[in-house]
């Protein structure tokens, strides 16, 4: 960015000494004013060269010493439009510095109101402008970089807000089967699922024995609104049958999760089906 910033500089120079230098050459009648802006300018873009190379160690002068050459260069050109040669420097230096402003609107609208009279204030707006034209570079360097840490931002806020609604649902996940695990002291797998039924307002709960070809998959009945979950026994296996009060609750994915989690845990009273039994007679695990 500096080295950029330095070759800017050193560019607008070179452009100044090849204005005036062919302004000299070609323009100029008398040999001696020709002669004094010829070495003028060499002696300036020597100076400039030297200010790019050097730049650090000529670091208090390297945006001020401009005016020295400029100034007389201009007086002696007598060319009323060479006074916009003036803002020259104010356009590396300003925002950074007001020195230069201060310096370069004066200073070319009172050579141009010399040279053209009041017509020379008309050119004091476009004066000030010029002057003040690198601020909106850097105006807008500041909003591109406000726009990205904006954006940046919105990606964090976005990345956090999706991370508080994961902890969100995992804590409302784990406070419900807290719950459900404190439903174990129940005594019995009736009272337990007595529990289950008014916990999540349920028309039903059935458990039936399963036969070992029966599929292992979680299945639902929307017709019947019923989910089935098997349930793997100490001693085979069951179908635990739990039936919603609406069908739309079926589709409610954390409500069907903590319900299979309900039935697994039935796991923990019943161990098997008692041969001989009926079906929905069960023996409590030990």
């Amino acid at each position: 960015m500096l080295n950029n910033k330095l070759f800017l500089i050193t560019g607008l120079r070179f452009l100044l000494f090849c204005f005036f230098t062919t302004y000299a050459l070609f323009y100029v009648s008398d040999y001696n004013t020709k002669a004094v802006m010829i070495v003028l300018s060499a002696m300036y873009i020597t100076l400039s060269l030297i200010a790019h190379f050097y730049s650090w160690r000529l670091k208090k002068i390297n945006y001020y010493f401009d005016y020295f050459f400029i100034f007389p260069l201009v007086f002696l050109s007598k060319e009323p439009m060479s006074a916009f040669s003036i803002l020259v420097p104010a356009l590396y230096t300003f925002p950074k510095s007001l020195t230069s402003v201060l310096i370069s609107v004066p200073s070319a609208v009172i050579l141009l109101w010399f040279s053209l009279g009041l017509k020379g204030l008309v050119f004091s707006p476009l004066v000030l402008a010029l002057a003040l034209s690198p601020s909106s570079i850097d105006l807008l360097r500041s909003l591109q970089k406000e726009r990205k840490y904006i954006v940046k931002l919105k990606s964090a806020y976005s990345s956090i807000q999706r991370d508080l609604l994961s902890l969100e649902k995992e804590k409302k996940e784990k406070e419900k089967l807290m719950e459900i695990l404190k439903l174990l002291d129940k005594g019995t797998p009736e009272e337990y699922l007595t529990e289950i039924k008014e916990m999540y307002n349920l028309k039903a709960i059935k458990v039936l024995e399963l036969n070992d070809n029966s599929t292992e998959e979680v299945l639902v009945d929307y017709d019947k609104m019923a989910l089935s979950v098997p349930v793997k026994l100490e001693h085979g296996r069951a179908l635990v049958i739990f039936y919603v009060s609406h069908p739309a609750e079926l589709m409610d994915e954390s409500l069907k999760k903590e319900l299979i989690q309900c039935a697994r845990l039935l796991s923990l009273y019943i161990s098997g089906f008692e041969t001989g039994l009926n079906k929905e007679q069960i023996k409590i695990a030990v």
